[in-house]
């Protein structure tokens, strides 16, 4: 999403040679977000986005994530279809980097999140998983539990300058976490990632969803709870009850919880925001003059762990109160 791999208009139509697809009438870089390079692309009068690969050079990896979009769109689910070249590979090479080439969806994402927004959220998310159960790839999610230490470990002089001490406490939460940590719930693919950012809207109904790259199998209420802690907190990270409830209130207007994942939300609410916390610090920069991207503040994530550690049984997350 951030332009890390510069183009010319040379280079891109010589990428283009093997989708059967010739005269590029623009292509701009979109210079948002942290994972990969993003281009907005108009070519034989259609708009495409293309999408360089930064970080993900496994291609098993990268099929399924591409694979995915492709069912997800056949089963109506509104997001990129990633389009096949001569060789009917979705993945393809631009400067050496694996790339593809997607549909372009209409619609912007908001930052003045709206209840009716939660609502639509929380029904598109259930109509995903509900999408998938006879999707036949599956991927484990690295950036579970097991992963976490990992992050810690690599970040630990990061996490020092945050807050005195940070680490140790991180550490410990992890330990007491890990303990509890479910087994057996209702589970499938999940987007992993449904932030404002990735999700496109117009007039307050969902146009698109977008950024498919840290979907994997996992619990379904994770997806949820990840979507709690992205969707029902103001910008002074001040938890929206009333949002929360018309998140679940959509969720639940395709596919109903179970009482086994009601009871564990606040505890994969905590869980989920230090998953977001560890990898926030493992992509914090310095910022400079030269920075083309807007890396995400991770203090915005502690704040909302603390918000967990202190409201777990104070009936905030109670459905429908």
């Amino acid at each position: 999403m951030g332009v890390f791999t510069h183009i010319s208009e040379e280079e891109l139509s010589f990428f283009l040679n093997d989708y059967n697809l010739k005269n590029v009438e623009s292509f701009i870089g979109i210079n948002e977000g942290i994972q990969n390079t993003n281009y907005k692309t108009r070519i034989d009068s259609k708009d495409f986005i293309l999408t360089i690969y930064e970080n993900i050079d496994e291609n098993n990896d990268l099929d399924f994530f591409l694979s995915l979009m492709n069912y997800l769109s056949s089963q109506g689910i509104k997001c990129p279809t990633p389009i096949k070249n001569s060789s009917l590979n979705y993945i393809g090479k631009i400067k050496s980097k694996p790339a593809a080439l997607l549909t372009f969806l209409n619609g912007k994402s908001t930052l003045n999140i709206k209840k009716n927004h939660t609502f639509e959220i929380g029904k598109v998310l259930a109509e995903m998983h509900i999408s998938t159960k006879d999707f036949p790839m599956k991927k484990k999610n690295d950036l579970s539990i097991n992963g976490w230490e990992k992050l810690l470990i690599k970040n630990k002089d990061k996490i020092n300058k945050f807050e005195s001490n940070l680490f140790e406490k991180i550490k410990n939460k992890i330990i007491k976490i890990k303990e509890k940590w479910p087994k057996n719930l209702p589970s499938g693919i999940i987007h992993g990632d449904l932030f404002p950012d990735n999700v496109l809207f117009k007039e307050e109904k969902v146009s698109g969803l977008i950024d498919f790259y840290f979907s994997c199998n996992d619990f379904f209420i994770y997806d949820l709870c990840i979507c709690i802690n992205a969707w029902c907190f103001n910008e002074k990270n001040e938890f929206k009850k009333d949002f929360f409830n018309n998140l679940i209130k959509g969720y639940q207007s395709v596919r109903k919880l179970k009482k086994e994942e009601i009871i564990l939300i606040p505890f994969l609410c905590h869980a989920s925001s230090l998953r977001f916390f560890l990898t926030r610090i493992d992509n914090w920069k310095n910022k400079n003059d030269l920075d083309i991207v807007n890396y995400q503040d991770p203090m915005e994530f502690l704040e909302i762990i603390k918000f967990h550690e202190l409201n777990a049984d104070k009936g905030y997350y109670n459905l429908n109160e």
